[in-house]
């Protein structure tokens, strides 16, 4: 049985949504109609590289011109309020890339216009789509891994440019979602922050989940962008599972049996790709195959607001201010993202 198609726009052709969306809309059954950028050679180049009816340079213009079943937002934070906003009062619905707005009054703004428009609006956070954290959650979910009663979680980058709210809300918003889809929702938060100066943050965040487990996550911009930055490890009953940068987890049982698992990257299986490890592919296929089924894809904007207001526990000004950007590893792929040749 071959699935129908859902028509969407692509609002946004920068380097994140080049490199990681356009690519994974080939495995979804999705028809993509126009894409529109503000820079006229990124919106042509994606066109003619994503199979792109037209596009456009001015997404009002867009949404005046075509019709679609959903729009894909995937541009800079400042612009995704106005813009979801703009595209829910036409009546699609809405794969918005993470952070959904700059602060919460935003996302309710949104939520608000999703409300009334009776569409629904998924927010893209990936690592809940990795093949490695959903094995994770089948396990200690399973009876033999007993009640998950603790989580340790590390997620720190190389330098942003920003301000700590900034690098929580890009960043650290991931492993916070994560932890949450993982073990439900929190009860109480505190922390403890190291600052080197305006632009330099490290914070160590404590929380209580409902359920009464307890976990820390480590959150910084004092590593680095080109090596491993990323583990979880989850404490059951006599049991524990390592993650270790979503490419390998180790479970030791409580009949001390230990469970090892990593993708095999000398095999050319789609899933062992980075698309697919970094759960690309699984959350645009799922909100594709969601809207076709008349299904609400999760996360929505009511879950994400719990995720960013822990966020605004910890940074209460909400001052979402970056330099501008320009990391080590964009070097590799500067020359096949360049539009001026």
């Amino acid at each position: 049985m071959i699935m129908e198609k859902l028509r969407v726009g692509f609002i946004g052709c920068g380097r994140h949504a080049t490199k990681n969306l356009y690519p994974s809309l080939h495995y979804a059954p999705i028809y993509l109609v126009s894409v529109c950028d503000i820079d006229e050679k990124k919106a042509r180049r994606n066109a003619s590289w994503f199979g792109a009816e037209k596009y456009y340079t001015d997404y009002r213009e867009m949404l005046e011109k075509e019709k679609f079943d959903a729009v894909f937002i995937v541009c800079s934070p400042n612009m995704h309020k106005e813009i979801s906003i703009d595209v829910l009062s036409k009546g699609y619905h809405i794969f918005l890339e993470k952070p959904p707005a700059i602060n919460l009054a935003g996302i309710e703004e949104i939520n608000k216009a999703s409300i009334q428009s009776g569409k629904t609006v998924m927010v893209g956070m990936m690592k809940r789509f990795t093949p490695i954290y959903n094995k994770i959650k089948k396990i200690i979910h399973s009876t033999a891994f007993g009640e998950p009663n603790m989580v340790e979680a590390k997620f720190c980058v190389g330098p942003t440019k920003g301000a700590g709210y900034a690098l929580l809300l890009d960043s650290g918003i991931h492993m916070l979602d994560l932890v949450t889809y993982l073990l439900g929702d929190v009860a109480n938060v505190s922390f403890k922050k190291y600052q080197l100066d305006s632009l330099n943050s490290s914070y160590a965040i404590i929380l209580q989940f409902v359920s009464g487990a307890v976990g820390t996550i480590c959150i910084s911009d004092q590593q680095s962008w080109m090596r491993a930055n990323e583990r979880v490890e989850i404490t059951g009953q006599g049991s524990w599972i390592t993650a270790e940068n979503l490419i390998r987890y180790f479970y030791f049982s409580p009949t001390n049996k230990v469970e090892f698992w990593e993708p095999g990257f000398s095999i050319p299986n789609d899933e062992n790709q980075s698309l697919f490890l970094c759960g690309y592919v699984n959350e645009v296929r799922y909100f594709a195959e969601s809207i076709i089924s008349g299904k609400v894809p999760e996360p929505g904007l009511e879950q994400i607001y719990k995720t960013v207001s822990i966020i605004k526990q910890i940074e209460p000004k909400e001052n979402y201010y970056k330099e501008p950007q320009n990391y080590i590893h964009w070097e590799s792929e500067n020359s096949w993202l360049n539009v001026n040749k």
